[in-house]
């Protein structure tokens, strides 16, 4: 994460919160950022300081003006204005996390080797609760490699508890 990036996400999560608009731009963020993901040459085009800021500018109202939230629409205009576009995959990621901490729930990637039963899902996502004081919400996925057990990526913080890694630390000790 950048600084500039920071800044930004601050200034929009301010803006958005102070107009009261906060979760219908996080919904429109998560869809500008896939529609930039997918057409990675549009913020390479905003970005371009050769095409003049006019024509980026319009290009960017004629996307998003109407389409997005009023607040995002700014947010955009003004990096784009900036010449701070290639900022934007930085300041979203930091937008999120001062939106899960405003909303208090955290995202955990639960990895399986097998589909986890739903009686296995409470008790993970229970626990889960219970550490972060934050409401969870599951990200679950299916990875044979790890042979048994469960990963779990929440908060910056990661839980190795797979066969694959109990059969690792065997193995070094017995080395």
């Amino acid at each position: 994460m950048t600084t500039i990036g920071r800044e930004y996400a601050i200034a929009l999560f301010e803006a958005s919160y102070e107009a009261g608009v906060i979760d219908a731009v996080r919904e429109d963020l998560i869809t500008v950022r896939r529609l930039f993901t997918a057409e990675r040459d549009y913020i390479a085009f905003l970005s371009n300081p050769a095409i003049p800021k006019q024509e980026r500018l319009d290009s960017l109202a004629s996307a998003f003006e109407g389409k997005v939230e009023d607040t995002l629409f700014s947010f955009l205009s003004i990096m784009a204005k900036n010449n701070a576009m290639r900022e934007f995959a930085s300041a979203v990621k930091e937008f999120e996390k001062m939106y899960e901490d405003y909303k208090r729930f955290s995202v955990a990637f639960i990895t399986s080797a097998v589909e986890l039963t739903e009686e296995e899902k409470k008790k993970i996502i229970a626990r889960l609760t219970e550490v972060t004081g934050k409401s969870i919400s599951p990200v679950y996925r299916i990875d044979e490699s790890i042979i048994g057990g469960v990963t779990v990526t929440c908060d910056g913080m990661f839980f190795d508890g797979s066969v694959a890694k109990n059969l690792k630390n065997i193995k070094e000790v017995i080395s």
